[in-house]
């Protein structure tokens, strides 16, 4: 039987923002369109000074750091546990879908509240990792830790790369939520996985780049219509293969 992928790719988009996140890049009231990128972002700024780059961010704290995973986030979560999502790609860093319980979790852009050593690529919760001085250092090769959340100018890690293609690959269906389209290389997965013949699936607010390839169009929040989708599939009103 191949395999259903739920795909949550942009980090700038509504499902994040039901959460009270604010969209970061596109729309007018983007916080990048309204202030312009912020400097700490960037693998650059990071390496250049790792220990101004801590202090900074140790000293700050935002809306992410507040956020509960919305009604979306917990739907996708029961569509796994039901067995028809097998996968969620998501390039949003802020740990909602696994909060509300989704498991196989593929984080293109890493994950917030993880660490990751830029030499070894060792990787742990954040929470079980004291920060006493920074930068902080790798217990395993003594390389330059930093947050796992992937920045301006920084690689994708190889393995979720491919991980995700490998998922896309296997799909016979793709959940698009919450995404504009517009940033590679996700947004090639659902176009890579309908030439595959999978079908695509879209729930917005607003219409994206990636609408035409749908085959399905749910226009709406992610936490009005995914929670809706959930109760019609346990109603029996619609039924998997």
């Amino acid at each position: 039987r191949r395999r259903r992928v739920c795909r949550r790719p942009d980090r700038s988009r509504p499902h994040r923002v039901e959460s009270g996140i604010p969209s970061f890049s596109l729309g007018p009231d983007g916080l990048w369109t309204k202030y312009g990128q912020p400097s700490n972002l960037s693998y650059g700024v990071f390496s250049r000074d790792p220990q101004d780059w801590w202090e900074q961010r140790l000293s700050d704290e935002d809306a992410v750091d507040n956020a509960e995973p919305n009604p979306g986030h917990v739907a996708i979560a029961q569509l796994e546990d039901a067995g028809i999502i097998r996968a969620v790609i998501t390039q949003n860093v802020d740990d909602l879908h696994g909060r509300a319980g989704s498991l196989h979790l593929l984080e293109i852009h890493g994950n917030r509240n993880y660490l990751r050593c830029i030499g070894c690529g060792w990787r742990r919760p954040r929470a079980e990792h004291a920060i006493t001085d920074v930068p902080p250092v790798c217990v395993e090769c003594g390389g330059i830790i930093k947050l796992d959340t992937v920045m301006f100018g920084e690689p994708i890690p190889r393995a979720v790369l491919d991980a995700c293609f490998a998922e896309t690959q296997r799909c016979d269906a793709m959940l698009l939520v919450g995404t504009s389209g517009a940033v590679n290389p996700a947004a090639q997965l659902p176009l890579l996985a309908r030439e595959r013949g999978a079908s695509i699936i879209e729930v917005n607010p607003e219409p994206t780049q990636l609408t035409a390839a749908a085959h399905v169009v749910v226009t709406g929040p992610s936490g009005d219509m995914l929670p809706r989708i959930v109760q019609a599939l346990r109603s029996g009103e619609y039924r998997s293969n």
